[in-house]
């Protein structure tokens, strides 16, 4: 027992040291092991860049635990995919458009901050809330759901999309 006291001394001090160290940097930390996928995902997009996230996340299931982010209303899952979506190859960029049609109904204010104002532009609200080659009752639902959006901030996108839904065109 009394050797072991030294070595756990150098030990706390060794750790104690390090993370003095790792406080001391200009930059955020890196995110831990156990840390969420869209922390990381947010921390590459920082640090690693746009473009390189979305080719990163392009590759097979890359996307999921961010629409699963999504889906259960976490907002920085909604930054992430506003922000490196418009990145995206058109495959995934159609994919993921068709994620967020099929998530609006149940998570409208979400979807609508994922969403870009601009209509040219990919993942734009308007592309989101297209009810073409979806059915009636999605059609039904997501409008429901987008009345509920009361966020000042998704206001316009809001109007936008209920006027898509409705196959109108937005007042100016």
């Amino acid at each position: 027992m009394r050797a072991l006291r030294p070595l756990l001394s150098a030990l706390l001090i060794s750790l104690s040291a390090g993370l003095c160290v790792m406080a001391t940097q200009d930059r955020p930390l890196p995110p831990t092991i156990q840390s969420d996928r869209t922390d990381h995902v947010l921390y590459m997009a920082t640090h690693d860049g746009v473009a390189q996230t979305a080719t990163a996340l392009s590759r097979p299931h890359g996307w999921d635990d961010v629409m699963q982010a999504l889906a259960q209303g976490r907002p920085e899952a909604a930054r992430i995919v506003a922000t490196v979506l418009p990145q995206t190859d058109a495959r995934t960029a159609r994919s993921l458009e068709h994620t967020l049609q099929r998530l609006l109904p149940r998570q409208p204010a979400m979807v609508l901050s994922a969403t870009e104002p601009n209509a040219a532009a990919t993942g734009s609200t308007r592309n989101i809330c297209s009810p073409t080659g979806m059915s009636t009752t999605w059609r039904r639902q997501a409008e429901q759901a987008v009345t509920t959006v009361h966020d000042i901030r998704l206001a316009t996108r809001a109007q936008t999309c209920l006027h898509t839904l409705q196959h109108r065109a937005p007042s100016a």
